[in-house]
């Protein structure tokens, strides 16, 4: 007479422990940043000791809250007491988890809180960002990498911090990577480059992807990672048909992004689509079938489709720009 209430058990508890543990994560790293800790772990390593009287924090608070954000991967413990940030610029994590302070009057008015989606609002939100993205992209990126074919030259539109471009330079050492991102965005993607030791393969070209001259027919691959989410449909069918121009005969465009069929969306899709509205004003996730559309109408074959993480939505795609005609 038990078993189903225990059987239960587990998928009734599940979404409270999820939120429960989400609000805790968020609240640490707010608090981390208004306390001054994040910065400080950015200036150097640090002990607690040091921590405590540098942020004029008691010396237990601090303790559990380098645990707490040590938990969450974002601190790591460098012996000797010493404590050190696991990732660069962790002062900006506070700034990017803020931006959910304001969705109440976002979801009211339907408006951005801001537009990445514009040149001046990708300008003011990706300088400060890309590092973080391009950090939890970086196993994803390695993967779609060992999924594409050898390539000499390389267009990353939109690349941001590189971690796409970068996997596919760290296989093919004689790959050449052309770089593209708004002029704001370029000294991050220079700064993730020389941190990867790959500047000999790299150059930079700074401009909006809509406006700059990608010319014609001079790439064997076009990348658009986690591109395509931020704009609708006429806007990247626009993109996509520039890559294909940009590409030489044969050669192959790999798009990236968190493609979904479901409904309901599943948590975490739900969760990202959410924040797109706090950022864009017409980004989403796109189906399969639009994307599908968008290549054809741009002028490639049906593309390949891969899955890149088990149980997500995170899919590349790779298709092929015809050899004539």
């Amino acid at each position: 007479m038990t078993a189903p209430a225990v059987a239960s058990a587990p998928a009734i508890g599940a979404p409270l422990a999820y939120l429960s543990e989400a609000a805790a994560a968020a609240a640490v790293v707010q608090t981390a940043g208004r306390l001054g800790v994040l910065a400080r772990l950015d200036g150097a390593p640090a002990t607690t000791a040091e921590l405590t009287d540098a942020c004029e924090i008691s010396e237990r608070g601090a303790r559990l809250l380098l645990a707490a954000l040590a938990g969450l991967g974002l601190a790591d413990a460098a012996g000797g007491g010493v404590w050190r940030a696991a990732l660069p610029d962790l002062a900006g994590l506070a700034g990017t988890a803020g931006m959910w302070a304001h969705l109440d009057e976002v979801v009211r008015e339907g408006r951005p809180l801001l537009r990445g989606d514009t040149p001046d609002g990708a300008a003011a939100l990706y300088p400060g960002a890309v590092g973080h993205l391009g950090a939890m992209l970086s196993a994803v990126a390695e993967r779609a990498a060992n999924l594409l074919p050898p390539a000499g030259q390389v267009l990353d539109a939109g690349a941001g911090a590189a971690p796409w471009s970068l996997a596919v330079a760290a296989r093919d050492p004689a790959c050449l990577v052309t770089a593209v991102d708004l002029p704001a965005v370029v000294p991050a993607t220079r700064r993730a480059v020389r941190n990867a030791g790959r500047e000999r393969q790299f150059r930079f070209l700074a401009g909006d992807l809509y406006d700059v001259d990608l010319g014609r027919g001079g790439y064997d691959l076009a990348i658009a990672g986690n591109l395509c989410h931020l704009f609708d449909g006429a806007a990247n069918r626009r993109l996509l048909g520039r890559l294909h121009d940009a590409l030489a005969p044969g050669g192959r465009l790999a798009v990236m992004d968190v493609i979904c069929d479901e409904q309901p969306r599943p948590r975490w899709v739900a969760l990202y689509e959410l924040g797109l509205l706090l950022r864009t004003a017409s980004g989403r996730v796109h189906p399969l079938a639009a994307y599908l559309d968008w290549l054809h109408d741009a002028g490639f074959e049906p593309p390949e489709r891969h899955q890149l993480v088990d149980q997500t939505q995170a899919v590349l795609l790779i298709a092929r720009k015809p050899v004539s005609g």
